[in-house]
């Protein structure tokens, strides 16, 4: 088996459930549609300067494979030993840290710790939402709708 670094060009093809990709092997070497499978559950679209590994299972050029591909730029780093992160080229990302869960979209984060969720920035929720439990504040209740008259303690 012969293997080599894979820089992706860009050009992605998906075809009955199946990723084909294009990009360039060691010393500049042009490859069109090598098979990039993927585990189950999981689907990504390398972007142009990812790299992966190339690989010949019975060393016949045309007969490669393409593993991973990630881009060095838009990797997160400082991930702590036994995390898992999931991210976009864009910069949004999901990580799986132990005990918690972040999730941060735009500089918008979402922290859940245990039974515990924490949410920074504003929150709009569209429909009725139900509380079993006390409700704490240490800012303003602002009623827009002028229903604070309705109610009693």
């Amino acid at each position: 088996m012969n293997g080599a670094r894979f820089e992706f060009d860009g050009k992605i093809e998906e075809k009955n459930g199946q990723q084909f990709v294009d990009g360039r092997g060691r010393y500049g070497q042009g490859f069109t549609r090598l098979h990039r499978p993927e585990p189950h559950g999981f689907a990504s679209q390398p972007i142009k300067g990812a790299k992966g590994l190339l690989v010949f299972p019975n060393a016949e050029s045309d007969e490669g494979y393409v593993l991973g591909g990630e881009h060095p730029e838009k990797r997160p780093a400082g991930l702590p030993d036994g995390a898992t992160a999931i991210y976009d080229a864009n910069g949004n990302i999901i990580k799986l840290l132990m005990s918690e869960v972040i999730m941060d979209f735009a500089s918008r984060t979402i922290t859940m710790i245990g039974g515990e969720w924490k949410i920074s920035g504003n929150v709009t929720i569209s429909g009725n939402l139900e509380v079993d439990g006390n409700i704490h504040a240490t800012g303003s209740i602002i009623d827009d709708g002028g229903n604070t008259n309705h109610h009693s303690h």
